[in-house]
């Protein structure tokens, strides 16, 4: 695992296969978000270029992350998640809790209506990993089939 860029709401390292962005646990305030989101865009860009991307997955790690509610922060957030998963072949977002999964595969499910895909939602960090690398078992949950 190789580190390539901190900040204080996410880490995102290059393992085997993947890039992992994950969210830290310190909480967001929508009035300061945006500067935060692009800070942590323009050094993702830098660092994972898109030309880079085409052979990795990208895994969205928020089991640490303190739940977002408030559809106004999700609508600041949404660009720069889709700014991350661009150029990725495969893409998976890992949670927590079975609320987490809900919420998340809600929202996913909300941008897949709005012609984007769906990025599965898994609570299972090798079953994830195992999608990610291309290695995916014989049945995936049915939330995080394509």
């Amino acid at each position: 695992m190789e580190e390539l860029f901190r900040s204080e709401f996410a880490i995102v390292t290059r393992e085997t296969g993947f890039i992992r962005v994950r969210r830290t646990t310190t909480p967001m305030a929508v009035a300061g978000m945006q500067a935060s989101l692009d800070k942590i865009a323009s050094e993702f860009r830098i660092r994972v270029p898109l030309r880079e991307r085409k052979g990795l997955g990208v895994l969205l790690d928020t089991r640490e992350a303190p739940m977002m509610t408030d559809d106004a922060a999700m609508a600041i957030v949404r660009p720069l998640m889709y700014e991350v998963l661009a150029g990725f072949p495969r893409s998976a977002i890992l949670v927590k809790t079975a609320v987490g999964k809900l919420q998340a595969m809600r929202r996913t499910r909300e941008e897949a209506n709005l012609g984007r895909g769906q990025v599965p939602v898994f609570d299972d960090e090798a079953v994830a990993i195992a999608y990610l690398r291309g290695e995916e078992p014989a049945t995936l949950p049915r939330s995080s089939k394509r």
